[in-house]
């Protein structure tokens, strides 16, 4: 059987984890669940224990960020000798069988680097809002087209999706050097991972017979406070660190964005656009170096 382990991040997640790990059902691979706990304020840890005993549980004393939490899990699974790592959200709600799925695409394409169901609303009735904005005809081609044909394939290529819920091969992540980059914290590192796939001639993919639910609905598609806040700042790193442009191309589209939010009266935002290639450039180097070598920072 295949082994894979299912490695969860979670954080103050106590009104979602029953029913993320109770509806996580795989009865044709060898899984194991990794549960990474950023140091939650609320039940979560103890309802983990309590009532989820064949879940190994890592109990963080400080918060990791979602990045340096999925990198703890995926040491531990490349350490036991699992063949795949399924990363998923602790606001999901899973289907059977989901990830063997999942891997009966990707034996099809060995070119495949990431696979990642349909992120549905709450309830099931619709597409997740901001899963939906993911695909257009630019970002995942034929996707549309096929639907509406009613001859819709296996799978999608497709430029983005979020990291709520995606499968990935132990050898891929180590081709790339590791799994996600210590330049991000929390947001930004799956964008930026899927650019290290992309440089690597990999593809990330979307299975429209695959399904989760996502249960962000509540928050009518917006991203939480901390994004708001830092979305500046999260966007300056993920131009700068993709290693598909060159840093002098990078640098151009930098300046674009700093320029744009000149335009709309965001001077403090656009003179930090303006200054970090020129005040971080030895950092951005080194990290742009790393994701093209064995071992990325």
């Amino acid at each position: 059987m295949r082994k894979v382990f299912c490695i969860i991040v979670t954080y103050n997640g106590e009104k979602w984890i029953r029913e993320c790990l109770s509806t996580i059902n795989e009865t044709q691979i060898q899984l194991e669940i990794v549960i990474v706990d950023n140091n939650s304020s609320d039940e979560t840890v103890k309802i983990i224990q309590d009532e989820f005993p064949d879940v190994r549980l890592i109990a963080s004393k400080k918060n990791l960020g979602f990045g340096g939490a999925n990198n703890l899990g995926y040491n531990l699974a490349f350490e036991n000798g699992a063949e795949f790592i399924y990363l998923l959200n602790q606001d999901t709600i899973s289907y059977p069988e989901s990830i063997c799925n999942l891997i009966r695409i990707m034996d099809n394409d060995h070119v495949v680097g990431v696979a990642s169901p349909m992120h549905l609303n709450d309830h099931g009735t619709r597409l997740d809002k901001k899963f939906e904005q993911y695909i257009t005809a630019a970002s995942c081609p034929n996707y549309i087209s096929d639907l509406s044909l009613k001859k819709r394939r296996s799978y999608y290529e497709i430029g983005f999706v979020n990291a709520a819920a995606w499968l990935i091969k132990v050898e891929v992540v180590n081709e790339l050097g590791g799994l996600f980059s210590s330049a991000f914290y929390h947001y930004g590192e799956d964008s930026n991972f899927l650019s290290r796939i992309r440089y690597h001639k990999k593809k990330c993919i979307i299975v429209p017979d695959v399904y989760i639910h996502h249960l962000r609905e509540e928050r009518g598609g917006k991203m939480s406070p901390e994004f708001e806040k830092r979305i500046i700042s999260i966007k300056k790193v993920e131009i700068m660190m993709n290693i598909n442009v060159s840093f002098k191309k990078s640098v151009s589209i930098l300046y674009k964005y700093a320029g744009q939010q000149f335009f709309k009266g965001n001077i403090k935002s656009g003179l930090e656009l303006l200054f970090y290639p020129i005040l971080s450039m030895k950092r951005i180097k080194t990290f742009r170096s790393s994701y093209r070598s064995s071992k990325i920072i």
